[in-house]
């Protein structure tokens, strides 16, 4: 086994075996992102590589999912506002005059 390698079912993702705290672990890299999980025991670097991202991928579709389902609640800009009190709909002055020559800087 080659370190870093690749399963061929899991495009664009790159694995690396790493010993950290102690712990043999397996990193994974992809789509932007680095996750690390621990080889347990008895479980090879490929099986831990799969279950590293079959949890990532589940955790982002879940994250989508709920992305949706706040989607189809009510939408706040559907609703009427009573205007607010003493608001003024005056246009405010720009603090940056664009176009006007000041004679002092004029050579």
């Amino acid at each position: 086994m080659s370190n870093p390698f690749r399963l061929r079912w899991l495009q664009g993702w790159t694995f690396q075996i790493v010993l950290m705290e102690g712990h043999v672990q397996v990193e994974a890299h992809g789509f932007g992102i680095c996750i690390r999980t621990a080889v347990l025991p008895g479980e090879t670097p490929h099986s831990a590589a799969d279950r590293l991202v079959l949890a990532e991928d589940r955790r982002r579709r879940a994250l989508h999912h709920a992305w949706l389902k706040g989607q189809d609640l009510q939408n706040n800009s559907d609703r009427a506002y009573a205007p607010l009190e003493d608001a003024t709909s005056e246009q405010p002055t720009s603090l940056v005059v664009v176009g006007q020559e000041r004679p002092e800087l004029v050579a």
